[in-house]
């Protein structure tokens, strides 16, 4: 029998109001940090943790990015509690049991957390207290989490009045907390010239969407899972099969999904710049008329590099004196020799002969970033200090920021070592008295690549491969010359006087000039650089610059936690290095305002007054700023001139120049697509 319409209509509106109050039930629950999951003590912790002082500034992104990996992590180590706990009890047994289990791994995880932190201890020791802390925090979180549902069943609420509200009041208090935080880190904190807000509803926004997507991807990724064991079949070698399978398809995804958005940003170092598209009509660079690497291959670093060489009359000019030499700058793209190593440092060879880098005062060997960026104040200021008798060498290995090319780094060293090996072959043949000496340079990745050709043999290493001295700034903590103690000193192949690390000039001048002058290896690293200090040990051990005294940047307040300090750290280094063009900053991975000094004195090149000095860093920056309008200058007659495209104030450029939005491939590369049949353009 059909029920009349008013009763339908009654029925209907009383089951959708039903819906609805089930609905902001189940959100009020969501968002309950206590009752929303087993996870949500901790992860409520590790949210609040991700707000407060680090050591670089964080736009709303990053801050954003930052508390939802944050989440992620503490719910992934919950998940690893929960599924210990649940072995034992399950969610139907009384209260009682799950408490005494929870106070039981709580124990156990005190009896780890308590280990003393002892000077040089091993990561085992480090990760053995670190996972007692989290385990006794996630016992805890879940005994909450237990206590509360308990509490909620038997005494529910027959209204959204008391959830709704307890959840709200309960965010407001988070929000609260969170904006405190929020504003301990921008009292604190030292900003980057340029605006970088970091407001706390858009970083909450960001920090949901993050965890969304983490929560999706993980559903995803155990249905198909669910899938393929089904497909194969119930056996437990089949479900595991299934397993890897599925497992084996997601990391697939993953890399061809890696691998297109790597391709992607590499094709940038291709770009043709119209104030860089003119190849250089002198024979003291590559690229030049007579080079064996054509300007075409050396892509966009590469051309800066080797155009914007000073000219003898800036160098008299600048430094107040007369009789400078032509500098020489020798670059290899990665594209002149895209399969063999050996093929571009033997042609970084035939560049140096071509040009007479033999007979230089000095020779500059510079291992360059993942996309073969130099750092131009350090090449300016040897120029300048040198006055013009210097040799400046760079060899590229990879086109992909150093952050996608670390993987690169084995290339890279072994790159470099058959430069500085081929190197000391052909300066065998000089007179002593007349050979030059041999300098080596790198930044972040470049030094990590550069100092680990001596990774074995510390100083030792220098006087096989005839080098006299070496600066290296912004040394990544993941580089073995770091972790294995040679940096500070602390190992028996580096005596004692020969390894010096620095904040700043100033600590350089304390030693005095017979002390600068024993050293061998100068090591440039700002005490809140975090490249300088990132690696994955941050994540279970914490590190020595947060105990005692802390070096300069680093905030009073900043505390290690478990994950959330590693994560935090990762997202300092991406916001480390803000280049503001003629803003020279001694902050984070910026190095350029303690640039000239170092180079002078940490490779030791000819005196200088202070007079000389303070004019080499007022060109750094015309120079910087001259480069920058190059850059971003549309068309060339837009662009000023680098010192080596003019005479007497006038512009004076030759060649033909490059066309199109990037270079040509490499002729190996061309050569090898006409053999395979695939057509030039379905591949850029």
């Amino acid at each position: 029998m059909e029920l009349p319409i008013s009763i339908r209509t009654k029925v209907s509106a009383t089951m959708k109001g039903v819906s609805i109050a089930a609905a902001v039930r189940r959100s009020a629950q969501w968002v309950n940090p206590v009752i929303g999951s087993p996870a949500a003590p901790l992860e409520t912790v590790a949210f609040l943790e991700s707000f407060g002082p680090s050591l670089m500034p964080h736009t709303s992104l990053h801050q954003g990015v930052l508390a939802g990996m944050s989440v992620l992590a503490a719910r992934s180590t919950m998940a690893v509690v929960e599924k210990a706990t649940t072995s034992i009890v399950n969610d139907g047994d009384p209260l009682s049991h799950r408490l005494l289990m929870r106070g039981f791994t709580g124990f156990v995880g005190q009896s780890f957390a308590g280990l003393p932190h002892r000077e040089g201890e091993s990561l085992t020791r480090a990760g053995m207290r670190t996972s007692g802390k989290l385990l006794r925090t996630g016992s805890v979180g879940g005994a909450l989490y237990d206590i509360g549902r308990a509490t909620q069943n038997r005494y529910p609420s027959s209204s959204l009045t008391r959830p709704v509200l307890t959840s709200a009041a309960a965010m407001a208090g988070i929000m609260l907390w969170s904006k405190n935080r929020l504003d301990q880190r921008e009292a604190e904190v030292e900003r980057w010239p340029i605006p970088q807000p970091n407001k706390l509803i858009p970083g909450v926004a960001t920090g949901y969407a993050v965890v969304g997507i983490g929560a999706l991807g993980t559903r995803a990724f155990m249905a198909t899972r669910s899938g393929w064991m089904a497909f194969f079949g119930d056996t437990f070698l089949r479900r595991r099969l299934g397993g890897a399978v599925n497992a084996a398809m997601w990391t697939g995804a993953l890399v061809m999904l890696y691998n297109s958005g790597v391709g992607y940003i590499g094709r940038a170092n291709e770009k043709i710049e119209p104030g860089y598209a003119h190849p250089p009509a002198i024979n003291y660079v590559s690229g030049g008329p007579d080079s064996v690497s054509p300007f075409a291959d050396l892509g966009q670093q590469g051309r800066r590099f080797v155009t914007d060489v000073l000219t003898p009359e800036y160098i008299d000019n600048t430094m107040g004196e007369g009789n400078a030499k032509h500098p020489i700058r020798v670059f290899i793209g990665y594209n002149s020799e895209p399969m063999y190593p050996t093929g571009r440092a033997e042609m970084a060879l035939d560049e140096m002969e071509r040009t007479g880098a033999f007979d230089r005062k000095y020779i500059l060997l510079m291992s360059p970033t993942g996309t073969g960026w130099i750092d131009q104040t350090t090449i300016e200021s040897a120029e300048l200090f040198a006055r013009g008798d210097i040799a400046s060498v760079c060899i590229q290995y990879g086109k992909f920021p150093s952050f996608l090319s670390v993987q690169k780094v084995a290339l890279g060293r072994s790159q470099f070592r058959l430069l500085l090996w081929g190197v000391r072959q052909r300066l065998s043949g000089i007179p002593l008295e007349n050979r030059p000496k041999v300098l080596v340079f790198g930044e972040s990745l470049g030094a990590w690549t550069s100092s680990d050709v001596v990774m074995f043999n510390g100083i030792a290493g220098f006087d096989h491969y005839g080098i006299d001295r070496a600066l290296w700034v912004g040394l990544p903590w993941m580089a073995k010359w770091s972790r294995s103690g040679m940096n500070r000193g602390a190992s028996d192949l580096v005596p004692e006087g020969s390894v010096g690390v620095f904040d700043h000039h100033d600590e350089l001048a304390a030693i005095g000039e017979e002390n600068r002058r024993k050293l061998r290896a100068v090591v440039l690293s700002h005490d809140n650089d975090p490249i300088a200090v990132m690696g994955p040990d941050l994540a279970i051990q914490e590190p020595d610059w947060l105990r005692g005294e802390r070096g300069r940047g680093v905030p009073a307040s900043m505390h290690w936690s478990p994950i959330v300090t590693a994560l935090s750290v990762v997202l300092d280094a991406a916001n480390a290095m803000v280049m503001v063009p003629g803003h020279f900053g001694s902050f984070g991975h910026d190095y350029r305002a303690d640039m000239a000094r170092f180079v002078l004195d940490g490779l030791d090149l000819p005196r200088a007054t202070e007079t000389q000095i303070e004019a080499v860093e007022k060109a750094l920056r015309d120079l910087e700023l001259e480069r920058a309008e190059r850059v971003h200058a549309e068309h060339i007659d837009a662009a000023p001139p680098a010192p080596a495209q003019q005479v007497e104030g006038k512009r004076v450029i030759s060649g033909i120049p490059l066309y199109g939005k990037r270079t040509p491939r490499s002729q190996a590369l061309r050569k090898a697509l006409k053999r395979s049949g695939v057509p030039q353009g379905d591949m850029q």
